[in-house]
């Protein structure tokens, strides 16, 4: 599991305004939070940060007590592998199956066949796909390819999971089951950050949310869940 902090962070983009301005905010190891806002609040910049895609213009980012600000170019790659990413567009190799897309961020590192089998496996059945997998990517529903997404982000076991609008493409129904396969993993010590518009899904879901308006926070409502967590009698 992993403690992630944001001590004053801005971020401002050469030509632009700042995405994020003076933000410090803490998310406990193995809880769930929702970060929401309009469009261009900086939910995405947030992420991109943690992802060490971007860096910040000023402040630090800590996760687990390691300042990924500071962290040499050459470890970013094995720090990545402790994160586990979702996007709106899945990105999935269409030509390719559903076994061989989960399979690739396993089959970069050089692991052995056999374990990447058992791991790949074992993550298409967490989101009920074990039965497709030698299936095209292409033959697959819209939400069927999301599952697939989010089985290749668990499938390294990382200890942080981030999603960036995971359900904008998706109906309600479909969108509540997502959200469900977050928590599901978040229930088994997964730290989980949701970047997501739709305020009445997670109201829904009852898990702590961090609001961004103009890049800076302006509500961090726990005050149902004080750790993070869902409250066990919901």
């Amino acid at each position: 599991m992993s403690k992630i902090e944001f001590q004053r962070v801005t971020k401002r983009f050469e030509g632009g305004g700042e995405a994020l301005k003076d933000v410090s905010v803490v998310f406990p190891e193995g809880t769930m939070t929702f970060l929401t806002g309009h469009s261009g609040a900086g939910k995405s910049t947030f992420l991109r940060l943690l992802l060490r895609i971007e860096s910040p213009t000023r402040g630090q980012v800590f996760v687990n007590d390691v300042n990924i600000v500071k962290l040499p170019v050459r470890r970013v790659p094995a720090y990545r592998q402790n994160l586990g990413a979702v996007f709106q567009d899945h990105h999935l190799l269409a030509e390719r199956s559903v076994y061989d897309n989960v399979a690739l961020p396993l089959k970069v590192t050089g692991m052995r066949e056999q374990d990447v089998a058992r791991r790949v496996r074992a993550a298409l059945s967490r989101v009920g796909l074990l039965e497709k997998e030698r299936l095209g990517a292409r033959a697959l529903s819209t939400g069927e390819q999301q599952r697939v997404g989010i089985a290749r982000a668990v499938v390294n076991r990382p200890k942080v999971l981030l999603a960036d609008e995971p359900t904008g493409n998706l109906d309600p129904d479909l969108s509540r089951d997502i959200m469900t396969l977050f928590e599901q993993f978040n229930q088994v010590g997964t730290t989980v950050i949701v970047a997501s518009h739709d305020r009445e899904l997670i109201d829904a879901m009852g898990f702590r949310i961090v609001e961004l308006a103009r890049g800076s926070v302006i509500r961090d409502d726990d005050s149902r869940n004080l750790d993070g967590r869902k409250d066990a009698s919901v």
